[in-house]
C-alpha cells in the first residue's frame, strides 16, 4: 500500500491546559499536523485543550502513546460542602484530573488547499 493510498484519520484528543505545551512540543517534534482550541471541562470547569491531530490509520497508534506519555493523571484536591452542621463546611476531596480522552475518526475524503 503506498503512502498516497493509507486511510486518513482526525484524532481529537482533549488534554488539560497545563499538559498543552508538551503534547504540542511533542507532536511537532514528530512532524504530526495538528491545530488546537481550547475548552472548558464540565465537571470541574477546568481550562482543557482540544488537539485536532491528522494522521494515518497506521500512525494513531504512535499519536495515542505520544499523548499518554504527554499528558499525565494527577491527584488534586476539589472542597465540597459537608451539609451536617449549622454552617456547611467546606471538605477537601481527593480527585484524579488530567490525562487524554481520545477519539480517531477515519476520515472518508481529505482535502488540502
Amino acid at each position: 500500500m503506498t503512502e498516497e493510498n493509507k486511510q486518513p484519520v482526525m484524532v481529537m484528543a482533549i488534554v488539560q491546559a497545563l499538559d498543552s505545551d508538551l503534547v504540542s512540543s511533542e507532536l511537532e517534534e514528530n512532524q504530526f499536523s495538528f491545530t488546537k482550541l481550547p475548552s472548558i471541562g464540565g465537571f470541574l470547569r477546568e481550562k482543557n485543550v482540544t488537539f485536532i491531530i491528522a494522521c494515518s490509520e497506521e500512525q494513531v497508534p504512535f499519536v495515542n502513546q505520544l499523548l499518554s506519555e504527554a499528558a499525565k493523571k494527577r491527584v488534586t484536591f476539589i472542597s465540597t460542602p459537608l451539609d451536617s452542621g449549622p454552617i456547611p463546611v467546606p471538605v477537601p476531596v481527593e480527585s484524579v484530573v488530567g490525562g487524554v480522552k481520545s477519539l480517531s475518526i477515519v476520515l472518508d475524503d481529505f482535502q488540502e488547499f
